[in-house]
């Protein structure tokens, strides 16, 4: 009686962990042997637009899912900015922010760098397009890019620091209102301060591989 009653709780149980484990505001990025990060997009506000896209502010929260089960890491801010031009997403480690600019047609990237930029353009895609829409481009960040009429002519991500989100937008964004005191400008980056992603900068909760 006993074991059919554990049986019985059991399989009633099962649902419910399954439905939980499948959340379906949860996005998956990167997964790698130890797991699998995920995040789910808590609020989503426009900042400003320019001319060739509009800066989004997003607040983030992720977690890091394995067979022991999933935990959460808190909660971030993110900048997307949604150009089908000039895609990108900004990160923040410590005091430095750095502008991802997205490639999804790159020649230039290895496999392994391509890799390493799934939830960043997982992350992109659900500030620009909706969860749909980043989980395609968290498997195959190219056809999901074709699909919504992409067209990025540059030929590898990169890098770039940034004193604010706004830089993103170009110098007019950057333009203080009349009156305003305007403060000193940031020079723009030299090629020297352009290149590939950075492990510690992958995105907020790097993903595993699974």
């Amino acid at each position: 009686m006993l074991v059919r009653s554990l049986i019985a709780a059991a399989l009633l149980a099962a649902p419910a962990v399954a439905q939980d484990y499948n959340r379906a505001d949860l996005v998956r990025g990167l997964c790698q042997p130890n797991g699998c990060d995920e995040f789910r997009i808590v609020a989503i506000e426009p900042v400003r637009a320019g001319a060739e896209g509009s800066l989004k502010r997003l607040r983030v929260q992720t977690f890091h899912a394995s067979y022991s089960g999933r935990e959460a890491r808190g909660e971030e801010t993110s900048y997307v900015y949604c150009s089908p031009t000039k895609p990108a997403v900004v990160a923040q480690k410590g005091e430095r922010t750095v502008g991802i600019l997205l490639a999804p047609f790159a020649t230039e990237d290895s496999r392994e760098t391509m890799r390493g930029f799934t939830t960043f353009g997982a992350i992109y895609f659900a500030g620009c397009h909706g969860l749909e829409a980043s989980r395609r481009a968290a498997r195959d960040l190219r056809a999901t890019a074709q699909s919504l009429g992409y067209r990025v002519a540059a030929t590898r991500s990169q890098v770039v620091n940034l004193k604010r989100a706004e830089d993103l937008l170009g110098p007019a964004a950057a333009a203080p209102a009349p009156g305003a005191t305007s403060p000193a400008q940031k020079p723009p980056p030299s090629p020297s301060e352009k290149r590939e992603v950075e492990p510690e900068l992958l995105p907020p909760g790097e993903l595993p591989e699974g």
